[in-house]
């Protein structure tokens, strides 16, 4: 599809919304009635009403209604750039980066050169793992603008993943003295404490962000990571808990949650919480993987083999790994964290065969498992298993 027709695509999807929201709105005005009689038409109301109403929402706690108004003014003044960036960031910060960045490619082709647009693209592209793009974009948003605090945070996130710690803190302090109730200065500052494994500070900084916006999502989960480095686990159930109940059906905070109970030994409530997970997206080999530990430690065999969880997320992540160039083998298992995880959902899918009375199915599993981890213990027990002792969990 040509760029011309995606575009008259989205026009219409936008106008199609649009339609609606007006409707919705004009009953919400008339009391959720319908009217007896025939009534004057009331007048088009304005993107810029529409935009006051989402922001109020947005101060109220009302993450739905904001972006349905932030959608709504934008598709009233498609060309104007300002539209784009109260919904841009409403996506980023509650965990839905696809999303997100498909509007700011809209955005950036309509005004390629709007700083606040290029802040925003060093958020993403930073998030999307395009650092040096993402520093490109930040430079020149504070070249352009240079007394907006929230595009120095986002350089200082791109710096450090940059692994550019002083020029990282200069730009996080440089927006907190610019703005010191910005959100994003805050949330800024605690990203490049953590990366600096500097994580009370981290933790301080974060919670400094959530006061002042308590709706994003991607804070209150960064916040509760912090919290379990540092052993707070009260509080890293709280923090994950808020995410879920912000974003009750996104399947990254639903792992999250679900993985913190299943390590708190809340092992019923993890696996509700990681099959969710899995109903939103079946195939992340996180959720996978987390899905069939649970599963394993609670002795549900049969479904640790089914084909729609552990053979599954093995699959997963393989694709992911050969996407980037990478295999696991004994050579690469020491630099490539994700290798042993599959090292580890191998010989539990072994193991569970094993349990299950079936060791030509269990043996193949177990030998994967040691091709990338030759002195791994649970894989050699497996295959020991199986020269005929009796399967006994």
């Amino acid at each position: 599809m040509t760029r011309r027709r995606r575009w008259l695509l989205w026009l219409l999807l936008d106008l199609l919304a649009l339609a609606a929201l007006f409707a919705l709105d004009w009953r919400l005005r008339a009391g959720g009635r319908m009217p007896a009689m025939a009534v004057t038409p009331t007048p088009t109301l304005s993107a810029a009403h529409y935009a006051r109403r989402a922001e109020a929402a947005y101060q109220a706690g009302d993450l739905r209604s904001a972006e349905e108004g932030y959608r709504l003014a934008l598709a009233l003044e498609p060309e104007n750039p300002a539209r784009y960036l109260p919904l841009i960031r409403l996506l980023a910060f509650t965990n839905r980066l696809e999303e997100a960045a498909a509007w700011l490619e809209r955005g950036r082709r309509l005004a390629p050169e709007d700083p606040r647009l290029l802040g925003m693209a060093a958020l993403i592209l930073d998030w999307q793992g395009r650092i040096p793009e993402a520093i490109q974009a930040g430079e020149q948003a504070v070249a352009r603008l240079p007394e907006e605090a929230a595009l120095h945070a986002y350089l200082a996130e791109a710096y450090a993943d940059a692994h550019r710690p002083q020029a990282a803190l200069a730009a996080a302090r440089k927006a907190l003295s610019l703005a010191p109730d910005s959100p994003d200065a805050h949330r800024a500052l605690g990203y490049v404490y953590e990366t600096l494994g500097r994580y009370a500070e981290a933790m301080a900084a974060y919670q400094e962000a959530l006061r002042r916006d308590p709706l994003m999502v991607v804070t209150w989960l960064a916040l509760g990571r912090n919290a379990l480095v540092l052993g707070q686990t009260a509080a890293a159930l709280d923090a994950f808990q808020r995410a879920a109940a912000l974003r009750p059906e996104d399947p990254r905070v639903l792992d999250e949650l679900g993985w913190l109970y299943y390590n708190l030994g809340r092992l019923e409530e993890a696996e509700q919480t990681l099959r969710k997970a899995r109903e939103q997206d079946p195939d992340d080999w996180r959720i996978l993987y987390h899905l069939g530990v649970t599963l394993y430690v609670r002795r549900k065999y049969e479904e640790v083999v089914d084909a729609n969880h552990l053979p599954r997320g093995i699959a997963r992540l393989q694709a992911v790994l050969r996407a980037e160039g990478k295999t696991c083998a004994p050579e690469t298992l020491p630099t490539e964290p994700r290798c042993a995880r599959l090292v580890e959902m191998a010989y539990l899918l072994g193991l569970s065969h094993y349990y299950l009375g079936d060791c030509a199915a269990a043996r193949p599993w177990l030998e994967q498992a040691l091709a990338i981890s030759p002195q791994e213990e649970n894989a050699r027990r497996g295959l020991r298993l199986c020269e005929g002792q009796s399967p006994t969990p």
